[in-house]
């Protein structure tokens, strides 16, 4: 489903990925983790389609994100969910309202948006605050809600940054879960993250850990053979990747 073909990346003078591979099929959980700064959140953004590499293949089913027409792009992204470390909610809008407009904006009707993103806030027990403003809630709240909004699409892939921060053990686990359920169902599940209550479910079938290492993507566990050469990383590595929005905004709250 997803392919990097030769890909490398500089970002704010350092370079992220140097001629890097990587495979990723469905039914696979694939964790990446790497130091803050080190270039997590624009690998991401080059599987969205919001960056482009300076050199090498993106190929997201089959297709070359860089050669594809605006077009062709925004048709692509509605198979894929991408769920920003920056949570870009609707704050004056509702939870059900939030994730509602992830599916009016690509075609669905009114009222099947409605009842699926009812089914969506249930599935990280939001049920009870539904209606209730995003400024109303709390950061653990409004960050199932943005995973909300990324579960609502049943895409076929699902991308998401630092999914786990603000939520407590038991959330992890329910998100462990609901993850499994999505990879089970043949979809592939892109995590940056260092949690370690999430890297710890990596060595389940289906789940893959790599880190972001010395402009490499290796596995997980040979990290320590690898000399970590000292790179010039942004420190802040949402600060140089343009504002993601998982979604145009064109619809009215509740």
């Amino acid at each position: 489903m997803i392919e990097l073909a030769k890909v490398s990346l500089q970002r704010g003078g350092a370079a992220i990925l140097e001629s890097a591979f990587v495979c990723i099929e469905a039914s696979q959980v694939v964790l990446i983790s790497g130091p803050s700064g080190i270039g997590k959140t624009s690998l991401l953004s080059l599987i969205g389609g919001f960056l482009t590499a300076d050199e090498g293949e993106v190929r997201v089913f089959g297709h070359d994100v860089a050669r594809m027409r605006s077009t062709s792009t925004a048709l692509l992204r509605r198979r894929l969910a991408f769920v920003p470390q920056e949570l870009e909610l609707i704050g004056d809008f509702s939870a059900l309202a939030n994730v509602r407009l992830a599916l009016e904006v690509c075609g669905t009707s009114r009222r099947e948006a409605k009842r699926r993103a009812s089914e969506a806030l249930d599935a990280v027990d939001l049920a009870a605050q539904k209606k209730r403003r995003v400024t109303e809630l709390s950061t653990g709240q409004r960050r199932r809600v943005s995973l909300a909004r990324g579960l609502v699409r049943n895409a076929q892939i699902f991308v998401a940054d630092e999914p786990s921060n603000d939520l407590d053990a038991e959330r992890v686990l329910q998100l462990v879960q609901l993850i499994e359920d999505m990879r089970e169902a043949g979809c592939a599940v892109v995590i940056a993250t260092n949690d370690p209550r999430f890297l710890a479910h990596a060595q389940q079938p289906g789940w893959r850990h790599l880190t972001l290492s010395c402009a490499q993507l290796i596995p997980g566990d040979m990290t320590s053979l690898f000399n970590n050469r000292p790179t010039a990383a942004p420190a802040s590595d949402i600060a140089v990747v343009d504002k993601v929005v998982p979604f145009p905004v064109s619809a009215s709250g509740d």
